[in-house]
């Protein structure tokens, strides 16, 4: 996994990224993104909602932020069923 994140996120060329995943992964991108050690998974969590949009900039200076964490905001059920 760590291979494949330093592929991604060290593409300068790249501006906007769009990363599918299910499960436990969304949780590893989240903490590995923010530079944190996967460990960190043990004594908290950045949740991914199925189907949730996350959003993340690096800013200019290389800070890493999360704007948005699983928004499901787009969705709207009548029926109230997910």
């Amino acid at each position: 996994m760590e291979g494949f994140f330093d592929v991604i996120i060290s593409d300068e060329e790249t501006a906007t990224l769009i990363i599918v995943s299910h499960g436990d992964i969304l949780s590893v991108i989240n903490t590995m993104f923010l530079g944190l050690d996967v460990e960190a998974l043990n004594k908290g969590e950045l949740f991914g909602m199925v189907a949730g949009v996350s959003i993340m900039h690096i800013t200019d200076d290389g800070r890493h932020t999360i704007r948005r964490l699983s928004d499901m905001s787009y969705s709207h059920f009548d029926d109230g069923a997910l």
